[in-house]
């Protein structure tokens, strides 16, 4: 498998997908969505993988969407592209601005809740706009002393997204979570362990991620043989989020992206952010 802005590398029963565009903060744009998402359709049809890590290299694990990206991209097979990757490609719908359904960072989240495998967040630094939302969809999540969380979807001129209007209250807390939705509330590795949403903070090293399939490895161990982890864990994530679930936040991802739709249209999402480029420090 080959990648342009992901890496990914197997562990005894651990998939482990890293965001690899340290230069740009692991920021996403088009070509990293499309291949996150081939790489968890690999994963979940993978008997040999029972979970799979989310991490990022270098000092931050993601800084969000990348706005200087070009769409087109993914839409179009590059000479480095797999076979998933061009097959996934292939399958996105064509775009149409009225039709928030159609659009890719849509079908990317759509990915991320319909995955069936448990998602597990290495954090390995600061996680900015999506790239913190995005975790809401983890079922466990480990981070560094250094991490801390910050979705400032206002100051963006956007909306929350990865259904973050329903995810933050149910993995923070209602005080925290809408001080985080309306006040832009950053928070920091401890606060995040304190409300449950982070169960290990670990020492900010080159041995992080190591540490972190350490002890993920260990629970592994208990889930019995290794030919039927994969198919133990899926099962229960089926319990955890059975279909209704999974309905309800997708249509909680629209929703969220037809105000970000309609902010654009409107000239808002201009208005803001020619505000703070010119009123404020960024």
């Amino acid at each position: 498998m080959t990648y342009q802005t992901i890496e990914v590398e197997r562990r005894d029963g651990v998939l482990i997908l890293r965001q690899n565009r340290p230069d740009k903060l692991n920021c996403r744009n088009s070509q990293m969505y499309v291949e996150i998402m081939a790489a968890l359709d690999l994963a979940s049809h993978d008997d040999n993988v029972a979970v799979v890590v989310l991490t990022g290299t270098g000092k931050f694990f993601c800084a969000g969407m990348d706005f200087a990206n070009d769409p087109e991209v993914a839409y179009t097979a590059q000479a480095w592209d797999d076979e998933t990757t061009v097959r996934i490609k292939q399958a996105l719908p064509k775009r149409q601005s009225d039709d928030v359904t159609t659009w890719l960072p849509v079908k990317f989240i759509e990915t991320f809740i319909e995955f069936d495998k448990p998602l597990i967040g290495a954090v390995n630094g600061p996680a900015i706009g999506e790239g913190f939302s995005s975790l809401l969809h983890c079922d466990v999540i480990y981070c560094t002393e250094a991490t801390y969380f910050w979705a400032p979807f206002a100051r963006a001129g956007v909306a929350p997204e990865f259904c973050s209007t329903l995810l933050l209250e149910a993995r923070l807390g209602k005080s925290l979570a809408a001080a985080t939705l309306y006040l832009a509330r950053r928070i920091n590795a401890q606060e995040a362990q304190n409300v449950g949403f982070v169960v290990d903070i670990l020492p900010s090293s080159e041995d992080f991620l190591t540490r972190v399939v350490a002890l993920i490895q260990d629970g592994l161990a208990l889930s019995g043989p290794p030919e039927l982890r994969a198919s133990t864990l899926t099962r229960f994530k089926q319990l955890v989020y059975p279909r209704q679930t999974k309905a309800a936040l997708l249509a909680q991802c629209h929703a969220e992206f037809e105000l970000i739709r309609d902010r654009a249209i409107s000239g808002e999402t201009n208005t803001v952010q020619s505000y703070y480029q010119s009123e404020l420090p960024s």
